[in-house]
Formats: C-alpha cells, sequence, structure tokens
C-alpha cells in the first residue's frame, strides 16, 4: 500500500457530470511527495459495489469516494484531510457533513444533531451550516455517520454491498462497519464548505427499502422503527413520474413557442409543481424569458427557434451547463475552462440578464 497517495473513486452514469468533477479534482493542491490519481467506476451495480471495485483497484492508504456531482472547492482539500487523519490515528473516516447521534429511525437528518457543511444545489442554493457548529479551535468533531457525497478513509474496511443493492443508506452503513472496526468518524471545521453538492431533486423512490435493511443489520432490537418503514416502501414495479400534465402541458406550450402564454401557465400552477424537477427548471428559464422581454431582448429561447432542439431534455441539459460554467468562473478554474464557459454563453445567447439570474441561483 502506498502510504503517500490520495486515489478519488467516482461511480458514474454522467460522462459530462465525471468530467466536472475531475476538473476540481484536478485543480487541488497535491503535498510534496504526494501522488494521485482518479478511478472512474462504471456500470456499478451498486454504490458500495462499485466503491468496493474501486477500493480493490487502488493501492492508496487514503480514498476519497465522491458523488459525480460533488466539486471539491477547498484547494488545500488534500492536506486538510491529511492533517485531521494524522491528528488522531483512530480517525478511519472523514465526511464533509454528518451527525452527532443519529435517530432511532435510522434517517441521518431527523434530530437536530447535524454538523459540518456543504454548498448544495437543488434549484436554488444555500451554504448549508448545520444544527452544531464544527469549532475552529478543535479541527474537527466526532460524529456517529456522514453523509455519502464524499467520504474520505485511511483505512481499508470492505463496504456492504450484501445488504444494500442499491443507492441508500451504503453511507450511514459503512458509518457503523468502521465504527465496528474500532475507527473514528469526523467532521473537520470549515470556514468556507469544502466541496459543492449539485444534488438536483432527492429520488427517495428505494430509501426506506433500505432504510429498513439498515435497521435491521445495526439495530435488530428496534422493532418498532423497523416494522414502520414498510408504510413508505414503494411497490415493486412502480415507478417515479418525472413528467406530470402540468409539465407535458408546459413543454408543448414551448414547442409552439407560445412563451408567454406559458408563462402564465407556470404562474398559476407552480405552487402544485413544486416537487417536480423538469417543471421548475421550465419556470426558471420562462422567468428569465419575462426579464429580457422586459429589457427588450429575446435569447434565452432564441436556440429553439433555429435549431432543432428536443426541450424536455435539452433545456434540463442547458440549465445545468449553465450552473457548471458559472461556477467555473466563479471559482476560477483554469483560464481554458473559464474560456469554455464564455464561449458556452456566447454560443448558446445566454445573456447578462440571464447569467445574472442564473447567479442568484445557483451562486
Amino acid at each position: 500500500m502506498d502510504t503517500n497517495k490520495v486515489s478519488f473513486i467516482v461511480c458514474t452514469n454522467d460522462e459530462a457530470a465525471l468530467y466536472e468533477c475531475t476538473l476540481y479534482i484536478k485543480q487541488l493542491a497535491i503535498p510534496e511527495g504526494f501522488s494521485v490519481d482518479i478511478i472512474p467506476i462504471r456500470n456499478a451495480e451498486s454504490m458500495a459495489q462499485g466503491y468496493n471495485q474501486g477500493m480493490k483497484a487502488s493501492d492508496a492508504k487514503y480514498k476519497v469516494y465522491l458523488h459525480q456531482d460533488v466539486l471539491i472547492l477547498n484547494k488545500n482539500f488534500i492536506a486538510d484531510i491529511l492533517t485531521v487523519f494524522q491528528k488522531n490515528n483512530k480517525i478511519g473516516l472523514i465526511g464533509m457533513v454528518g451527525t452527532k447521534q443519529l435517530h432511532s429511525n435510522g434517517c441521518m437528518w431527523s434530530n437536530a444533531m447535524r454538523t459540518g457543511a456543504v454548498r448544495s444545489h437543488c434549484i436554488s442554493t444555500v451554504d448549508d451550516y448545520f444544527n452544531i457548529p464544527v469549532s475552529p479551535t478543535r479541527m474537527y468533531s466526532p460524529v456517529e455517520a456522514i453523509d455519502g457525497l464524499l467520504m474520505a478513509t485511511s483505512h481499508d474496511i470492505p463496504w456492504r454491498s450484501d445488504l444494500f443493492t442499491g443507492w441508500d443508506f451504503y453511507d450511514i452503513s459503512q458509518s457503523k462497519e468502521f465504527s465496528r472496526a474500532g475507527y473514528l468518524i469526523a467532521v473537520p471545521y470549515q470556514s468556507s464548505p469544502w466541496a459543492l453538492h449539485d444534488t438536483g431533486f432527492m429520488n427517495l423512490k428505494n430509501y426506506h427499502r433500505y432504510r429498513k435493511v439498515f435497521l435491521e443489520e445495526y439495530y435488530p432490537q428496534n422493532q418498532t422503527e423497523i416494522d414502520d418503514c414498510s408504510k413508505y416502501i414503494t411497490p415493486a414495479g412502480s415507478t417515479h413520474e418525472t413528467k406530470t400534465q402540468a409539465s407535458v402541458t408546459l413543454l408543448e406550450l414551448l414547442k409552439n413557442h407560445n412563451y408567454d402564454q406559458a408563462l402564465i401557465f407556470v404562474q398559476e400552477n407552480l405552487a402544485q409543481n413544486q416537487e417536480n424537477e423538469l417543471f421548475c427548471i421550465l419556470t426558471i428559464f420562462l422567468q428569465i424569458y419575462q426579464l429580457e422581454k422586459q429589457a427588450g431582448l429575446f435569447k434565452i429561447f432564441a436556440p429553439l427557434e433555429t435549431k432543432d432542439l428536443s426541450i424536455d431534455s435539452w433545456l434540463p441539459a442547458h440549465y445545468t451547463q449553465i450552473c457548471r460554467n458559472l461556477w467555473r468562473l466563479e471559482y476560477q478554474l483554469s483560464e481554458k475552462e473559464q474560456e469554455a464557459a464564455r464561449h458556452y454563453f456566447n454560443t448558446w445567447q445566454v445573456s447578462e440578464i440571464a447569467q445574472n439570474y442564473m447567479r442568484n441561483l445557483c451562486v
């Protein structure tokens, strides 16, 4: 095992997201004498299975397991996590966000014991500092479990792919596995968030199914909470509708270039569609359209007039790309990447009005 190496392990099903993630890893300062590699895991059967695959593929002592939609903002991230590990050799696992006491129902965020920081983007963005601040005089706070957006380890403990065959509860399970092995879990002090998590809308389709698995493994005596899970488990074979009738109607209006009518429609229906990601993204573009119209501009929907685009796929992808390019500029990535961001805005006619509006949402 290479004690002077850090591996970044990323399960991915989106090459554009992976590219963005790696841009931020590549800008990190590497401590003298250390080396870094990035191990993407494609076609993973589950997060735990993919992370086991990445763990076995790496000879690094230090491994950072992160979501493909996580951007590491702290350029001294590597040195900072090494400092925490070296502060106490019993620390085996570090996260950006965690809970000092896990609720009896297994849900990390069910009580006001959260600590840490993360910049989270979910249509609107805030810098999240949680209920219990980490004192700058203590360097880190011990926790019972951490969130899986980013998990750094100094020892290899197998992920429970035998139990967690999906994309939920692998993180809290791994926290428990490290505790079982006698290691401490820590969340470091962050004067500003070390990572940005571009979460999108949460998919909780199988969340309670794996919550039940978690409780049965780690809290088998808690039968009341185990039984409670069954009330929330989605029946097998059911699907989550991403296109409500309202979003179908809205897409049809946009395809027919009825922008003013579409704007009226979202004003009348937004309150009932706050949980639908597509509807909310389309609403943002229409709000930009309204601001541009007031300024005598027509740019945000101009590509729809001249190019053969699939609106229901292109507009959400365009929204994501605008956010990513604004972050490239905000965090001063390489001049090449900043120039690529400016080129994107010029190519797709993203006006200053649109950039400023989106900047308020994601920056």
